[in-house]
């Protein structure tokens, strides 16, 4: 299923739809709006603005302001912007929500990229929505954060361990005060740590989820290209094999190669890899590439972006060294594919072991440790 689809089948299509910016200098702004005969007061814009600041959280509210039901879209990662729609009497707001949020998403993330290139009215009429961040994604913001990123490397060290020592030794390292909750916000999203209270004071931060980022050859979509384009595919494999494999003395990229060098190519690799995934329009066009070669109009269509984004994001990912562009034939194809995976840490087991046998942990903490490995991953 496309991470972009039309979420208004079996539903109405909104009165109305406009985005809102609150300026610093000339306060509430109408950046878009759709019909453009919409006609909005200051009362109306301030009543709005009000109403969703409540929560400094990703959030979609109804609200009766001024004879209008309002659906009000707004999220911390883009301040100051709300993407507001207006319902028709019948319209139920909990059927919509799903859509509507989506759809918020998408306008506001579009915006952030390049306003001028947002179509209000094609957006509303196709009912495109971007859904929310994948667990792909999620694991991807690990590496995102310096401080994030070295306490995985700790509990990948330690297994399990007290969040107030934990703390202490994050302090040590970045020689800075650090709120731990917020360093650790992303690997307790991604399910990669969970913390729970073990007895009545001890708050401990156990591993769940080891974490790799590699970049895979793209399989799937090589053996579709033999189907669909088999006048590329001899070309196609050769540029993979010379990324991978090119004659010596290159070296390639190989992530199955052994490797303890903190500053060797493939871990450097990991944090450009992660913040591509982490983007979310270019994870959009990266994934729709991931089953087959497509030219830059049926990435758009497959993933309800404007052609603009789409190739602004082409070029992006081609400079990455993740696609490439057959001119000729007018398609893009990934010459790898970036992914960031979880697995089972089975590493973690003698190292409870041995932090029980040590008392450096107790038997209840390594019992919980082990409870929690096999809800996750059973027997």
């Amino acid at each position: 299923m496309s991470m972009l689809q039309p979420p208004y089948v079996g539903r109405h299509m909104p009165e109305a739809t406009f985005v809102v910016h609150l300026d610093d200098f000339h306060g509430f702004l109408v950046k878009q709006r759709y019909p453009s005969t919409l006609t909005l007061n200051e009362k109306v814009l301030n009543l709005i603005f009000f109403e969703q600041q409540k929560d400094n959280k990703e959030n979609l509210s109804l609200a009766e302001i001024e004879g209008f039901r309002i659906a009000i879209y707004s999220s911390p990662e883009f301040p100051k912007w709300m993407v507001c729609t207006i319902l028709g009497a019948e319209e139920d707001f909990d059927l919509s929500r799903e859509g509507l949020a989506g759809s918020g998403r998408l306008i506001l993330t579009l915006m952030s990229e390049d306003e001028d290139a947002v179509d209000l009215e094609e957006i509303v009429k196709a009912g495109s929505i971007l859904e929310k961040t994948s667990e792909e994604q999620k694991l991807a913001d690990i590496f995102l954060t310096p401080s994030t990123a070295l306490l995985l490397e700790r509990m990948q060290s330690e297994g399990v361990e007290k969040a107030a020592k934990l703390s202490i030794w994050l302090k040590n390292q970045v020689q800075d005060e650090v709120d731990l909750r917020e360093a650790m916000a992303p690997l307790m999203k991604s399910g990669v740590v969970k913390v729970e209270l073990v007895g009545k004071t001890s708050e401990m931060v156990f591993l769940m989820k080891d974490v790799f980022g590699y970049r895979a050859p793209p399989v799937a979509s090589i053996k579709k290209a033999a189907q669909i384009l088999p006048n590329i595919v001899e070309r196609y494999q050769d540029y993979v094999a010379a990324f991978f494999s090119p004659p010596p003395p290159s070296k390639g990229y190989n992530p199955t190669l052994p490797t303890t060098d903190p500053n060797s190519p493939i871990l450097e690799d990991r944090e450009k890899i992660s913040r591509l995934l982490a983007n979310s329009l270019k994870y959009r066009v990266l994934e729709s590439l991931r089953g087959e070669p497509l030219s830059a109009s049926e990435i758009a269509l497959k993933t309800a972006l404007p052609n603009s984004i789409v190739t602004k994001a082409l070029w992006s990912l081609e400079s990455d060294k993740v696609v490439i562009h057959f001119e000729e034939e007018g398609v893009w194809a990934l010459l790898n594919n970036p992914r960031i995976e979880s697995f089972l840490p089975e590493f973690v087991l003698p190292l409870v072991r041995k932090k029980v046998s040590e008392k450096e942990i107790t038997p209840q903490v390594a019992r919980r440790h082990l409870e929690l490995l096999i809800q996750n991953y059973g027997e």
